[in-house]
């Protein structure tokens, strides 16, 4: 799709970004409260998913919000293996050290999947597509679009996966959730994918083309040699006609997120946080969605 296409009279679009264990339950969170005051998600025309976005855009697509919420406060068992903690500094020096002479967008995030295919330790990818596959809401692609967003990890191609493509949905959600570094990539058609937020946390312009667009990121976006960023997208969508409406993590959610998003502990305190921070401007959302 492209930041140049022309807005659809009448289409609305919802874009969830990622940010771990602790973003799927904020946004959750987040979306609860939006549907407490009427917003009704499932008649978006599109919802785009990154990483933990594409866990939550597929519980919107399959109408399991509440419930979904419910269990981020009330955690059931899983199969979900925490990663290794990482040593934060030295893994930016790697990440740095990658992208170093990086020629162009796509070489830059071709590096990070390189660098992610060093990965041999933790769950394999079988088994992060069978955690996923108990997590979710349902197997089967919805009937309405769903968009995932993941980067080949050899080429740093960008792609979004729709039920179009064939590919598994537990296994396109895994790819999309594949962090560089802290896990190995997830293959799709005999290659190796990474994390669809190496391109971009929210990936905005995917929405391009629709009249409303409702952004829920988990955070702000700092200009990136990876791809276009949220403000980024975000202006170039309303320039092109587009209303647009973001809600960004604010201080309290971050707070909440801690200092390791993809720790289980994060879930009940994130998920809180969310409709905390959303309870107030549900109103208003209810607004411009209608």
């Amino acid at each position: 799709m492209s930041q140049l296409d022309t807005p659809a009279a009448g289409t609305r679009a919802i874009v969830l970004g990622g940010g771990g264990v602790a973003g799927i339950a904020w946004e959750l969170g987040v979306l609860s409260a939006l549907e407490d005051a009427g917003v009704d998600l499932g008649a978006a025309d599109l919802v785009v998913g990154t990483s933990a976005g594409s866990v939550v855009g597929t519980f919107v697509r399959h109408g399991g919000i509440a419930e979904a919420f419910a269990q981020q406060t009330a955690p059931v068992p899983t199969t979900y293996e925490e990663p290794v903690r990482i040593d934060a500094e030295r893994g930016q020096q790697e990440i740095g050290q990658a992208l170093a002479g990086a020629t162009s967008e796509q070489d830059a995030r071709a590096r990070l999947g390189h660098l992610a295919q060093q990965v041999t330790t933790g769950q394999t990818d079988d088994e992060r597509v069978a955690t996923f596959t108990e997590m979710l809401p349902s197997t089967a692609w919805p009937e309405r679009p769903l968009a995932l967003t993941a980067i080949d990890a050899t080429d740093g191609t960008f792609r979004v996966l729709t039920s179009a493509d064939g590919v598994p949905l537990a296994r396109a959600v895994a790819a999309s959730c594949s962090v560089p570094v802290v896990w190995s990539p997830v293959t799709i058609e005999g290659r190796p994918y990474i994390d669809g937020g190496m391109r971009s946390a929210t990936n905005v312009d995917v929405a391009a083309g629709h009249e409303r667009v409702l952004v829920i990121a988990c955070g702000p976006e700092a200009p990136s040699p990876l791809g276009p960023w949220l403000d980024q997208s975000v202006e170039a969508l309303r320039a092109g006609g587009s209303s647009v409406e973001v809600v960004v993590a604010d201080s309290a959610s971050q707070q909440a997120f801690g200092t390791n998003s993809l720790a289980l502990s994060t879930q009940r305190p994130s998920a809180e946080a969310g409709r905390a921070q959303a309870t107030p401007i549900a109103d208003r959302i209810a607004s411009f969605w209608a």
